[in-house]
């Protein structure tokens, strides 16, 4: 009997792994450096100085991110490796949806200097919530009240909360009265929650006007949690995005479900890497160093 054919599915960071040097790439992604550069976001030039305090800006975070992600993507695809399904972490579907061919790195990247230029400024925070499961940190968030709410699903026991300040002081101390721990994290607002609403009804004209194709491989939508196909559903996903829970446990059980045997991270860290080796082993989750130096192939 033959051995099952390798299937591979690209995963896209969002905006926690900032890059930490500038991947060679062709030319014409030059240009995309270059409208970042026209948005007064020198980012080729920061990520070179290693200036972490202008990069942690949210709206320069995403882009860098962004621009970042596509370039190693091209780099992957210039070495053969090519996708057979591809899914983002929040920010990461933007390269994702460039990946599968539904936007272009262009317009992409429009939309997200805008979104992070809109994403800034709104007052409240995030943090991790380890040792409880997503039921129980659902409830915790109820009995605060509505200035919490959950943020991202990313593991088994491993739940982002998003909310106010005395919100998440308040849902600190009921997480440690069960047992829990929170660990706040280092971002600019509270993001995948209803306080992101005016950020993302100001993006969504935006996302309407700008072009979708059909998707050339499944993108597996972390608003949905599932294989997407549709281009119109895949515009309303990502306009309901801002404010959503990222359902990334259910993101890697529909990549299962589509056969993906092997997941290669495609940024400069190892976040999802992480998550996935945490939360399945039906699926190879590899970084992209690993990648390039060769383990596609272990």
């Amino acid at each position: 009997m033959e051995p099952m054919a390798q299937r591979t599915a690209f995963l896209y960071p969002g905006q926690g792994t900032l890059p930490r040097e500038v991947i060679p790439a062709p030319a014409d992604f030059e240009t995309l450096y270059g409208r970042a550069a026209e948005a007064g976001l020198s980012l080729r030039e920061w990520i070179v100085e290693g200036d972490t305090e202008r990069l942690t800006r949210t709206d320069a975070a995403q882009p860098a991110i962004f621009l970042d992600s596509v370039v190693r993507t091209a780099v992957l695809k210039a070495a053969g490796v090519v996708p057979e399904a591809v899914a983002g972490h929040s920010l990461g579907e933007y390269p994702a949806l460039v990946a599968a061919g539904v936007l272009s790195a262009d317009a992409a990247l429009r939309l997200v200097l805008r979104r992070g230029a809109l994403m800034c400024g709104i007052p409240g925070g995030m943090a991790a919530v380890v040792r409880l499961d997503l039921e129980a940190v659902r409830a915790l968030c109820r009995e605060v009240g509505p200035e919490v709410h959950v943020a991202n699903h990313n593991g088994p026991t491993q739940v982002v909360v998003s909310g106010s300040d005395v919100g998440l002081e308040a849902l600190a101390k009921a997480v440690a009265s069960r047992g829990g721990q929170t660990l706040p994290l280092r971002v600019s607002g509270p993001f995948h929650s209803p306080f992101m609403r005016p950020a993302e009804d100001a993006l969504a004209p935006e996302i309407a006007r700008t072009p979708f194709a059909a998707p050339r491989v499944p993108i597996v939508s972390s608003v949905s949690g599932a294989a997407e196909h549709d281009t119109a559903r895949l515009r309303a996903l990502l306009a309901t995005q801002i404010t959503s829970c990222v359902r990334w446990v259910d993101v890697l059980r529909a990549l299962g479900g589509l056969g993906i045997t092997l997941a290669v991270e495609v940024g400069p860290g190892n976040v999802l890497t992480n998550l996935g080796r945490r939360a399945t082993e039906r699926i190879r989750f590899v970084t992209y160093k690993e990648a390039v130096d060769g383990a596609l192939c272990g």
